[in-house]
């Protein structure tokens, strides 16, 4: 029995399984059909037999063939076919010791260059605009509940059950996560990492599982911010492109002392300063 590899017994709460394949791929000039090898042992000689088994049987969905590993042996004249079929787990664990053996992973953070394959591990946290924006919305629904039976509501509780700032919420909400995409912050060594991620890539399609946990990613740097510069959470949505942050009415809306406590004082923050940079996560794992 082979020695277990601790480091490779990890739990990928996010796996990029199409980065992972098509990486696979590339380096092995395209995936070989799957051979099932069958030995036969006899007294003197061991003979090794190959036979198709095709594509289909793994990873159909993909319509590629991997290389499985088969063992076979004899006792009393019977043969015994042992077959190995990877999963995209194993695949990843595949890739990421061919990264290593070729010393292409960048561990140290602060020697970066764009086009890095880099590993690094740190505190997971939502995108902050969207756990603020959510936290407001549910209090805002609290609020609705009782303003009605309140005599002399405040600026605070009139606010919050306006009809209008609850729609606002909501469709900033929604764009912050169109098409399944969200941002995830990475801490890490007194750096803020972006990782924009894919809801179907995440273990049961739940992003809530790596909010708030230390764990590892291994991915690509796409964005390096060290000296100057900054990354914005609305990036890649409308709201990007109308310059919603910068917006008088925006800031408005955000800069009402009634909301101070959700908000902070300086008003919602949109973005990430420096020192930051933005990693394509391939896994994100313990």
């Amino acid at each position: 029995m082979e020695k277990i590899e601790k480091n490779k017994l990890t739990i990928p709460i996010y796996l990029n399984t199409k980065i992972v394949f098509d990486m696979l791929a590339t380096i092995e000039d395209g995936f070989a059909e799957v051979k099932n090898v069958q030995t036969s042992k006899s007294k003197n000689r061991e003979n090794d037999l190959e036979a198709n088994i095709g594509t289909n049987n793994l990873f159909a969905f993909l319509n590629v063939g991997i290389r499985g590993n088969h063992k076979g042996n004899s006792s009393n004249g019977e043969t015994v076919v042992e077959e190995r079929t990877h999963t995209p787990v194993s695949l990843f664990q595949k890739l990421k010791g061919q990264l290593d053996n070729e010393k292409l992973i960048n561990r140290d953070i602060t020697k970066l260059s764009i086009g890095d394959f880099v590993e690094v591990q740190g505190t997971l946290k939502n995108n902050p605009v969207i756990d603020m924006l959510s936290g407001l919305k549910e209090l805002m629904a609290l609020a609705n509940l009782f303003v009605d039976n309140k005599p002399n509501n405040n600026k605070k509780d009139k606010l919050m059950a306006n009809n209008k700032f609850n729609t606002q919420i909501d469709a900033l909400i929604k764009g912050l996560q169109a098409d399944g995409k969200k941002d995830i912050i990475c801490e890490a060594d007194g750096m803020s990492i972006v990782l924009p991620t894919d809801e179907n890539y995440f273990l049961n399609n739940n992003m809530s599982e790596v909010t708030d946990g230390n764990y590892k990613i291994l991915g690509k740097v796409i964005r390096i911010c060290m000296d100057d510069g900054e990354i914005s959470l609305l990036r890649n949505t409308v709201f990007s492109k109308l310059q919603l942050d910068k917006m008088r009415e925006f800031q408005e809306m955000f800069s009402n002392p009634s909301l101070s406590q959700f908000v902070g004082d300086g008003g919602i923050k949109t973005v990430i300063s420096k020192p930051v940079i933005m990693i394509i996560p391939i896994a994100i794992y313990i």
